[in-house]
């Protein structure tokens, strides 16, 4: 009995002992998974800001290329990029140059969307992209109007011009609606020549028939 009691009292110290290690355990490695997951959630929420303000740079760099864009107009797509991704508050546009006209064929042309992060935050206060400003930057050329030979040492002859596209458009309708009202007006005459024929080769050969007849 004796020895009973003493293997049931050293048990219950043992497991009371183990209890207490994991307790503290806990305690420690608690604090650490927390940080790290809090850490986790910041970083993610700025890798996603981060692609909006590339997209909201390339919708705004893709409007600046063309050559009767304006820096209005650049900041106003950016604007609407931004407030679809409902992160429309603080946030800073720079277009280099600043006014995008006039610009040589393939003139790099840049725009830039920058926020700070603690306006997007989801935790506040954040501990890790605290006082950090997200940036998006695209960079494309200011784009050529294609008529000159690739292979040839002549530069471009000018940018893409919205109003020269439209004009070439009505243009050419108007000459393929004129080349169609020539080409109907010449069947028409080809037919009704070729009608005039046969009429009057109907006419004669009727009429020598009754001449012969008589």
């Amino acid at each position: 009995m004796k020895n009973q009691n003493r293997n049931l009292r050293a048990a219950s110290i043992f497991g009371a002992g183990r209890f207490g290690g994991a307790t503290i355990e806990f305690a420690v490695v608690l604090p650490i998974v927390v940080i790290m997951m809090m850490g986790s959630v910041e970083v993610g929420r700025g890798v996603m800001v981060r692609h909006v303000l590339e997209e909201a740079a390339r919708a705004g760099c893709r409007v600046a290329v063309f050559e009767n864009s304006s820096a209005n107009d650049v900041r106003d797509i950016v604007a609407s990029a931004m407030a679809a991704a409902k992160l429309d508050k603080n946030y800073d546009v720079v277009i280099s140059p600043a006014q995008p006209q006039g610009l040589e064929p393939f003139e790099p042309v840049s725009v830039t969307v920058s926020i700070p992060y603690s306006e997007v935050a989801w935790m506040n206060p954040t501990r890790y992209m605290g006082g950090k400003t997200l940036s998006g930057v695209c960079v494309m050329p200011a784009e050529g109007d294609g008529a000159s030979d690739p292979d040839s040492e002549d530069p471009p002859t000018g940018k893409k011009n919205k109003k020269d596209k439209k004009d070439s458009k009505k243009d050419s309708k108007k000459d393929s609606k004129k080349d169609s009202k020539k080409d109907s007006k010449k069947d028409s005459k080809k037919d009704s020549k070729k009608d005039s024929k046969k009429d009057s080769k109907k006419g004669s050969k009727k009429g020598s028939k009754k001449g012969s007849k008589k």
